[in-house]
């Protein structure tokens, strides 16, 4: 949340932490769930919507990998956007700074959380916990990012870096809005 350049890189990293931390996640519960399965065809259901779960996550991943190295392209052909978007990060951390929080540190254990999910040896229980905690995590952050795009000078800064960031990765690249679009469609199918 220290790094809020634009609106396009809150929604690339608001993607990649809950897809992440699913398909941490999915393989687990499956294998423990197995044990106790009185039958072979709830496991076999399960193993399908893990497996189209992990595609789908994969999808996602490489279109954001496609719109990151567009919007570096972007960055390097138009350094006014850089200009502009460290001054949006600088009103952003000031008023981070002066409602007292500190997503830095909820970051940190985020990221921890996403980690100690992957270990196998993980019991059920552990995972049920981490998994709250984590959902906690984004919560909170997600909160606090309302709260400071809550001040209308913020929101209208943040709106305007999105937009020529946007529109700038379009002119550099024609696939941007079709990738944009596609993102669209696999994080509304990852959520069902």
């Amino acid at each position: 949340m220290h790094t809020k350049t634009s609106s396009l890189k809150t929604k690339l990293l608001k993607v990649a932490a809950p897809v992440a931390l699913a398909c941490a996640f999915a393989a687990a519960p499956t294998v423990a769930m197995a044990k106790d399965a009185p039958t072979t065809v709830p496991m076999v259901s399960s193993h399908q919507i893990t497996a189209e779960q992990q595609h789908v996550a994969s999808e996602i991943g490489k279109i954001q990998q496609e719109l990151a190295a567009i919007r570096v392209k972007t960055l390097k052909a138009n350094p006014q956007l850089i200009t502009e978007m460290k001054a949006y990060e600088t009103a952003f951390n000031n008023k981070v700074k002066a409602l007292g929080y500190q997503p830095e540190k909820l970051i940190k254990r985020a990221q921890e959380i996403q980690v100690e999910a992957t270990k196998k040896e993980l019991s059920n229980d552990k995972r049920t916990e981490l998994v709250k905690e984590f959902t906690t995590i984004r919560t909170t952050l997600e909160k606090q990012q309302r709260t400071i795009l809550n001040d209308p000078a913020i929101s209208k800064q943040d709106k305007q870096v999105q937009d020529d960031v946007i529109n700038a990765m379009k002119k550099q690249d024609s696939k941007t809005a079709d990738l944009l679009k596609q993102l669209d469609q696999l994080v509304m199918q990852f959520k069902k």
